[in-house]
């Protein structure tokens, strides 16, 4: 992953606007090194199973992040987040990346229950967490500091016997 990092430092430059809003920290990796020392990082995180993270692609081109991240084997849950570029959102990628997430978390890392927090306004995020068939579970309120301003997040959640892997196809290499 580390040699994703010219791309993801592009992708992010291109989207800063966009992804101000509701992820202030990624706009940090607009430029290569920070991008380089972040996934070098995510290796580490993940070798020791904090985190797992992986680029979303459309064709050739690099088109956002999803994580798992949270991970508690022993209750055997975690929270997922995720983003794409402005340009490679409403055509069905994000739905697809985190199906083919929840089909690897629920099926070779056993886990039980997955998470997604989104703020309030972020309609996008909601929508998806409803398609794929994750339960509204509340609202924390004030839950999260987005640029200087105290949001609320809606919290989701989704059980292993509730996920319809249908579409699932996608293979996270």
């Amino acid at each position: 992953m580390p040699e994703h990092a010219q791309a993801l430092a592009t992708l992010v430059a291109h989207n800063r606007e966009h992804l101000q809003t509701y992820l202030p920290a990624v706009v940090q990796l607009d430029a290569y090194g920070e991008a380089q020392a972040y996934l070098q990082a995510a290796v580490a995180r993940a070798a020791s199973g904090e985190v797992l993270e992986w680029h979303v692609f459309s064709g050739t081109a690099l088109c956002g992040s999803i994580r798992l991240k949270d991970i508690d084997t022993a209750d055997h849950n975690a929270r997922i987040g995720y983003y794409l570029g402005q340009q490679f959102q409403g055509r069905g990628i994000a739905s697809a990346a985190v199906r083919a997430v929840l089909a690897h978390a629920f099926g070779a890392l056993q886990l039980h229950r997955i998470e997604l927090q989104c703020a309030a306004g972020n309609h996008a995020s909601r929508a998806l967490a409803e398609r794929l068939g994750f339960a509204h579970e509340g609202v924390l309120r004030q839950g999260e500091l987005l640029n200087g301003v105290f949001v609320d997040l809606h919290v989701y959640g989704l059980l292993q016997a509730e996920f319809v892997p249908e579409g699932a196809a996608l293979s996270l290499a």
